[in-house]
């Protein structure tokens, strides 16, 4: 029984810890809205994964980094 509390509490603290999974109501576009932010967030902030894909785009890493940042703000397009 003290297994399945702590388990509930972990859940309950990562939920809190990574907004991002969403809830019980969070409709798919939402949840790939996040993951989408997520992933362009974690490529803005890692040195090397900026400097990686800005060499693969032939662009300077921090003009690469601001185009990250600007593309966060829009919506996702899921196309037709």
């Amino acid at each position: 029984m003290a297994d399945k509390v702590r388990e509930t509490q972990q859940y309950l603290h990562q939920k809190l810890k990574y907004i991002g999974l969403g809830n019980a109501d969070t409709t798919q576009d939402e949840f790939a809205t996040q993951i989408h932010r997520d992933t362009l967030a974690s490529l803005a902030m890692h040195k090397d994964l900026l400097l990686y894909n800005a060499t693969a785009t032939s662009s300077h890493p921090e003009l690469y980094r601001q185009n990250l940042i600007k593309s966060m703000v829009l919506p996702l397009d899921r196309g037709p």
